[in-house]
């Protein structure tokens, strides 16, 4: 499966039996999925959900058994993924740890479950650092003024756990190294209006620009997008090492999936 999900105006409707049937087999699931054949146990699964749920965090999350719980399920399940499927690849490669720190501005640029996978698994920041090597063309500055934005920014795998989501301070950005959805809805809001939930490929977000600036394009902006770029990248990278290498048990697809029955699109 692939895990690169927009939003678009086909909406799939689930019945009540097809939401049973999805928790029934999500509830009763030994296996959550293989990897190049090799199955995933559940038992990962739930030691990780275990921590989320009696973390720091806990209290936004949502209720046991609900559908929206469903999803954090599905998404739990996405970042194992992820992390095994980047272990096995440095294992190939005999890469050691990654070091490079991810920022707010990045996370929005990888998304969610990448982000995730990136803040728990070492090997994550090893392939990135590996597979993104060359990724980008050169950047050249260009005269004139660009538009900077400060921005406090939230982002969630659902729309009503952005809702739930404090606004963190992001610091300046340019609207280029966000995700489209979320620019559209940033040029056409005013100052200090919020907007969101909006949903691109990466998650859903909630956003408030408090302040806008025009500056000089300066040369150094260079090394903000090069990086941007790499990690774009290398989410289209992991989007295609789980659309190949991944086979998701029922119950535990992306939960942006259009086709499993607990994605249900919401204007």
């Amino acid at each position: 499966m692939s895990a690169t999900i927009s939003a678009g105006p086909d909406h799939h409707h689930h019945t009540p039996t097809a939401k049973a049937a999805a928790a029934r087999a999500q509830r009763d699931a030994a296996v959550i999925g293989w990897i190049d054949g090799e199955p995933i146990p559940r038992t990962l699964l739930d030691a990780r959900l275990s921590t989320l749920r009696n973390g720091p965090r806990a209290g936004v999350l949502p209720i046991v058994g609900s559908s929206e719980d469903r999803q954090l399920v599905r998404w739990t399940a996405q970042v194992l993924f992820t992390e095994e499927i980047c272990r096995r690849d440095a294992a190939r490669r005999n890469l050691t740890a990654g070091t490079i720190a991810l920022d707010a501005i990045g996370a929005v640029q990888l998304g969610s479950i990448n982000t995730a996978a990136w803040q728990s698994c070492v090997e994550v920041r090893a392939v990135f650092a590996t597979v993104t090597a060359d990724a980008g063309p050169p950047i050249a500055a260009t005269a004139g003024l660009t538009r900077w934005w400060r921005l406090r920014h939230a982002m969630a795998p659902t729309r009503d756990g952005a809702a739930r989501e404090p606004l963190r301070p992001m610091g300046w950005t340019t609207l280029q190294d966000l995700p489209e959805p979320l620019t559209r809805a940033l040029r056409g809001a005013e100052l200090g209006e919020t907007i969101g939930p909006v949903e691109s490929s990466l998650g859903w977000h909630l956003a408030v620009a408090d302040e806008t600036d025009d500056r000089p394009t300066e040369v150094d902006s260079t090394a903000r997008q090069r990086l941007g770029e790499r990690l774009r990248e290398f989410a289209r990278w992991l989007d295609y090492q789980r659309g190949t290498h991944l086979r998701c048990a029922e119950g535990f697809e992306h939960p942006g999936d259009p086709s499993q029955p607990d994605n249900t699109h919401r204007h």
